[in-house]
């Protein structure tokens, strides 16, 4: 039984138990030989290929399993006074703490014990994070990609369709998908729980329907995404769960056909780069007034100076706005499974004030042109010192003090 992990080994005996950086490494358990009894845990790293090997049998003093369902897991050895600190997949993880589990109670057969040392090439290639596809000849259609893969780079393989097999990757940070032919993403690819970089760009995904845009709606991508690349995808508008996606740092749409911007980009409150150059866009949303981006770049746009009209919209709030404004007054994640679909769609096309507070069914409309430099440090905007920003107020007071 091998698992691919990150080990962290301290020793107890060490004043002020001094911590030891973690370590890519490779746990083996087994037996030297198949005649013997002892069971020995062999753990092997980059630096240390030949591995060191650890006495199990009467050895262990305890085995801390409390948080082994977010991938941790500690081995206390009564000899060496190491406590040995194992970080992995959950599910990989729970399989080989049941191992070694059975091992030690001399349940298993010796020959699955059998401990054979791993070459320093296998190694090599067992402690590969990162995955780079250059051709489509060389796709690993059958072998499939290897679990332990954080970063994986599928650009310009003129794939038509998401691998699925991408989904089984739980460690994944940075997904590539650029330049091939992919025109949706399934749901489940929000649900990876470390994605935090992907890159789609020049794909087709203007073809996906608005049905299709669900993966945006999952907590775990809505809490760990950083980078989302939508570059060059002929988009003509943005989808509306973005919203949901409220850890985004960078967000690239450049090079599509969009004419307008949500409102709801003034509620992703940790976006720090915004690219919308080269669209085809005649405004900007006032939301995004609250933001204080490290750079906006908005060149190669329809930008043009117009009269400030003012629309003044009041109406009686409905029940569906209602129950609107509870869900976003508690500030919780939703979606169609948790809340009706109708209910979600009102919400996801909430217009949002200045200010940051949602604008239902009551509103003041009005076009500001504004200074950029106001809310960006650095702007790129293809001469434009001015620029036309569509503005919604929440309330009079609002309207008076963020109108000008």
């Amino acid at each position: 039984m091998k698992l691919m992990c990150t080990v962290e080994v301290n020793n107890r005996l060490c004043e002020g138990n001094i911590k030891r950086k973690p370590k890519k490494s490779c746990l083996s358990i087994g037996k030297l030989k198949s005649t013997e009894n002892d069971l020995y845990l062999l753990l092997q790293t980059m630096e240390n290929k030949q591995g060191i090997k650890y006495k199990l049998s009467d050895n262990i003093e305890i085995v801390f399993t409390k948080c082994i369902n977010e991938g941790k897991m500690t081995i206390r050895l009564k000899q060496p006074p190491h406590d040995i600190l194992i970080k992995s997949d959950a599910i990989q993880l729970k399989s080989f703490a049941h191992v070694l589990k059975l091992g030690h109670s001399n349940k298993l057969d010796a020959s699955v014990l059998s401990m054979t040392e791993l070459k320093a090439k296998n190694l090599q290639d067992a402690l590969k994070t990162k995955m780079v596809v250059k051709s489509a000849a060389g796709y690993p259609v059958l072998e499939g990609f290897p679990r332990k893969v954080m970063e994986l780079h599928l650009a310009g393989l003129e794939r038509k369709s998401f691998d699925r097999n991408i989904l089984k990757l739980q460690n994944l940070r940075i997904l590539n998908l650029s330049n091939n032919c992919i025109n949706s993403l399934p749901k489940d690819l929000g649900n990876l729980p470390n994605l935090q970089e992907l890159n789609v760009s020049q794909n087709q995904l203007h073809k996906c329907p608005k049905t299709k845009w669900t993966w945006m709606d999952q907590l775990k991508l809505g809490r760990n995404l950083k980078l989302l690349d939508l570059s060059s995808n002929e988009l003509t508008e943005v989808p509306d769960p973005i919203i949901k996606l409220r850890s985004l740092v960078t967000l690239r749409l450049s090079t599509n056909l969009l004419q307008s911007l949500p409102q709801s980009l003034g509620c992703l409150d940790a976006l720090k780069y915004l690219d919308v150059s080269k669209n085809n866009l005649s405004k900007l949303p006032g939301s995004i007034r609250n933001l204080r981006l490290t750079t906006l770049n908005i060149a190669n746009n329809n930008f043009l100076m117009s009269e400030n009209i003012i629309s003044v919209r009041f109406k009686l709030p409905n029940l569906v706005e209602i129950a609107a404004k509870v869900v976003y007054q508690a500030r919780i994640h939703f979606n169609a499974s948790i809340i009706p679909a109708t209910l979600v769609k009102y919400i996801n096309n909430t217009q949002f004030c200045v200010c940051g507070n949602p604008c239902f069914s009551s509103y003041i409309r009005s076009t500001v042109d504004l200074t950029l430099d106001r809310f960006a440090a650095s702007v790129i905007a293809s001469g434009y010192s001015y620029v036309p920003f569509d503005c919604y107020f929440c309330s009079t007071p609002c309207h008076r003090r963020y109108s000008g």
